[in-house]
């Protein structure tokens, strides 16, 4: 057992059990750190501490040994936190890339699907438009069996409905002339135009079938579209997401993309078929009316052909003034949408000119040398400068725009203007037309 002499100092936290004799070589302590042993010396008293010690090679290797581990230690953490930093980026970038690329697959779908829905719903007013048409023709064929009216009738009538026609339109024209010639009467075909109403019938119940079927095929559409759209806007920050079970499952029922699109085709094709044979239905009425205007007599027919003329004529400049209206109004709605994006566009350069004003007045607080005329200094003063000649070429162009929607405006309402007064016009010119269809025993317009 090794014993290390140090001088001995009294201390509190020691407590000693002297023996009584003075001349005793040794005195027993205990301390809250150890146990001790005093003895008197040539220069004095001295402590000794019983316990196992060590080289100072021992020391000086542990010392090395716990600073080599600690080092190791923590370049392996660097590694680790590295190799996790890496990881959560790659998992962070993958995860968003999947989101958004599916964002991106539910949007393409989401256009397919509109372009469908829009597909249907042209196809859809199509065909109602067509079984109005064809309505109208069967109703006419059927007044027409029913009602019949004298040449004296229809000829004041005619007269009478078209001096209410208004400013530049009340023209004492060639129908007019021929009105006053005209005294002849027409005999219908009664059975020829049964005939087309039976047709007629059978051929709107084959509209209305396709009619249907588009128009289930179309809720379908808006059905999925909205849930498309839903699923589209969902983010991390959405409140209804959550975990579902069975989320990757095939449900029942489910059909693969061509089928899906071959059903919309169908329906498509079908009603386009069924338009069609309407169409030359229609076609074949007409035609029909026209084999029973051979019985006319001359006079009938050239105010026949005078009426057609005269509604040709109000027919094309009605056309030309609404091609100019759809024309206009589409330019306005153009002009608008442009003239709020100037709008936005003077407001979205505040931000960038308050930055631009923000960063120059910053660094005018630069201490002393550093208060340099740098590169950034003359790049931010020359974004400054073109900030504000943009906004003013914006605003410059914003007025040019407001002054031609301002004209285009009232153009449009001379276009209106003018477009009522030939409304008005061939509307009384078909109301003739319609009275005089009581001529062929058809109400119908030619």
């Amino acid at each position: 057992q090794h014993y290390k002499s140090i001088t001995f100092i009294e201390s509190p936290s020691m407590s000693a059990t002297t023996y009584a004799n003075k001349n005793a070589t040794c005195v027993s302590m205990t301390s809250t750190s150890g146990d001790y042993k005093t003895g008197n010396g040539p220069t004095g008293t001295y402590l000794t501490k019983t316990g196992t010690t060590f080289a100072p090679n021992d020391w000086h290797n542990s010392n090395s040994i716990i600073s080599s581990t600690a080092t190791r230690q923590q370049g392996g953490s660097l590694e680790i936190r590295q190799a996790a930093r890496q990881l959560r980026n790659d998992t962070d970038n993958k995860t968003n890339w999947g989101q958004n690329d599916n964002t991106t697959r539910l949007y393409d779908r989401m256009s397919d699907i509109t372009a469908w829905k829009d597909k249907l719903e042209q196809t859809i007013a199509d065909t109602n438009a067509e079984i109005a048409a064809l309505t109208t023709h069967k109703e006419r064929t059927e007044t027409a069996l029913t009602n019949m009216n004298t040449p004296f009738e229809v000829v004041h009538d005619n007269l009478a409905t078209r001096s209410i026609r208004v400013s530049i339109d009340l023209v004492d024209d060639e129908v007019n002339q021929e009105l006053n010639k005209e005294v002849e009467v027409i005999n219908g075909i009664k059975e020829k135009l049964q005939q087309k109403v039976n047709e007629a019938f059978q051929q709107l119940c084959a509209l209305q079938d396709a009619y249907n079927a588009m128009c289930d095929d179309l809720a379908d559409k808006m059905h999925c579209l909205d849930v498309d759209q839903a699923c589209h806007s969902l983010t991390n920050q959405s409140a209804n997401i959550g975990f579902h079970a069975g989320a990757n499952c095939i449900k029942e029922g489910i059909v693969m993309p061509d089928a899906w699109d071959g059903h919309s085709n169908y329906n498509t094709q079908r009603a386009v078929a069924e338009m069609k044979a309407s169409t030359a239905l229609r076609e074949a009425i007409n035609n029909m009316i026209e084999q029973t205007s051979n019985d006319l007599e001359a006079q009938r027919l050239r105010t026949e052909y005078a009426f057609r003329k005269r509604i040709h004529e109000v027919q094309m400049a009605k056309d030309e003034l609404e091609w100019q209206q759809r024309n206009t109004k589409r330019e306005i709605d153009v002009l608008s949408d442009d003239i709020r994006g100037l709008k936005q566009a003077i407001t979205d350069k505040d931000k960038p000119l308050e930055v631009a004003e923000t960063r120059s007045e910053n660094r005018t607080y630069r201490p002393r040398v550093e208060l340099c005329r740098d590169e950034p200094h003359d790049g931010i003063i020359a974004e400054r400068n073109d900030l504000l000649n943009t906004v003013s070429t914006l605003i410059d162009q914003h007025n040019i725009a407001e002054d031609a929607h301002t004209q285009l405006k009232q153009t449009l309402n001379r276009l209106d203007e003018d477009w009522s007064i030939k409304s008005n016009s061939l509307e009384l010119e078909e109301r003739c037309m319609t009275k005089r269809q009581k001529l062929l025993l058809v109400s119908h317009n030619v």
